[in-house]
């Protein structure tokens, strides 16, 4: 989305200015002295210039804020400004939220990041940014307002999964993500809090920077999840809305490409995957309310019951 409004107003500096020129004049009046109306009109020329060039160096800038792909509440993360000069003269100064840029050479572009804030479950108006410059000598502050985007925040993923997804007879997280048994699938550097029972021990030691982990999949198993959510409501909903979002999030974090019952970018319910269509899903479970959901016509299918989840988590 690009900018539409250029605004410039007077900075502390000029606002000095502008007051100290008027008081010269006057004094000039009263005086009759020339060189008082040299010194008015010099600064009164000053800042007619630099409302010129300051102007100049804003206007004519293609403004993109770029979004996160996705996005979970409590997550940090950070909002970027690409800033493309499309009129042909080089910019300078410019600046976005807490960061900056000296230059920017004609008929090119820039990338100016921000801090995302935290901000609760749901669909959120991302507006409020603006890209601003000081040039030439900061006698104006001209900038230039982003129009506002939605953004889909999905619930804080749980950190831990309940026990009716991770139990010993075959929970729907240990048929997913089986890495002790099954056949080879494969292998990628160790990350904290994954089971070190899977660390092949012998490839690290070979491999001089972080450890190699080997994984592996029953690839039989049943990878197509169905939530039902409608006999649970209020902050219980919420809860359970976490647990989802921790079980969908691990699952992509072990690269298990599991096909989740939702809504997809038609309105339609479809399989959606943990791996390609993570951008979908946030948004699903970001505007997910509570009630009766279509349900798949396949058979096998794993139904996951959110009040079974609640239950588990207590």
């Amino acid at each position: 989305m690009s900018s539409h409004r250029t605004r410039i107003r007077l900075s502390r500096s000029g606002k000095i200015l502008f007051f100290l020129g008027i008081f010269l004049f006057f004094a000039a009046q009263n005086t009759g002295n020339n060189l008082l109306y040299l010194m008015s009109s010099c600064f009164f020329a000053c800042l007619i210039w630099g409302a010129v060039v300051s102007w100049r160096n804003i206007s004519g800038l293609k403004v993109e804020l770029i979004l996160p792909d996705f996005y979970f509440s409590g997550e940090k993360d950070t909002i970027c400004c690409r800033i493309e000069d499309t009129a042909g003269r080089p910019r300078f100064f410019l600046g976005f939220e807490g960061d900056f840029a000296e230059f920017l050479p004609a008929a090119s572009f820039i990338m100016l990041k921000a801090g995302l804030q935290d901000v609760t479950r749901g669909c959120h108006q991302i507006n409020g940014f603006r890209v601003f410059s000081c040039y030439p000598v900061d006698l104006f502050i001209c900038s230039c307002e982003i129009s506002s985007a939605p953004l889909y925040v999905g619930p804080r993923p749980a950190l831990r999964v309940p026990e009716i997804l991770n139990r010993e007879d075959g929970g729907v997280f240990d048929r997913l993500v089986a890495g002790k048994e099954g056949d080879y699938w494969m292998q990628k550097p160790y990350q904290e809090g994954e089971d070190a029972m899977l660390i092949n021990w012998s490839i690290s030691a070979r491999s001089f920077t972080e450890w190699v982990l080997i994984k592996s999949v029953d690839f039989g198993l049943n990878r197509k999840l169905c939530f039902d959510v409608s006999e649970v409501d209020g902050q219980r909903f919420e809860d359970c809305l976490e647990i989802i979002a921790g079980l969908i999030v691990r699952l992509r974090q072990h690269d298990i490409d599991a096909f989740v019952w939702a809504r997809g970018e038609t309105g339609a319910y479809q399989w959606l995957s943990v791996v390609f269509d993570m951008p979908v899903l946030v948004k699903w479970l970001a505007e997910l309310q509570p009630g009766i959901l279509p349900r798949p016509v396949e058979s096998n299918v794993e139904l996951i019951s959110l009040t079974d989840l609640c239950r588990s988590s207590m």
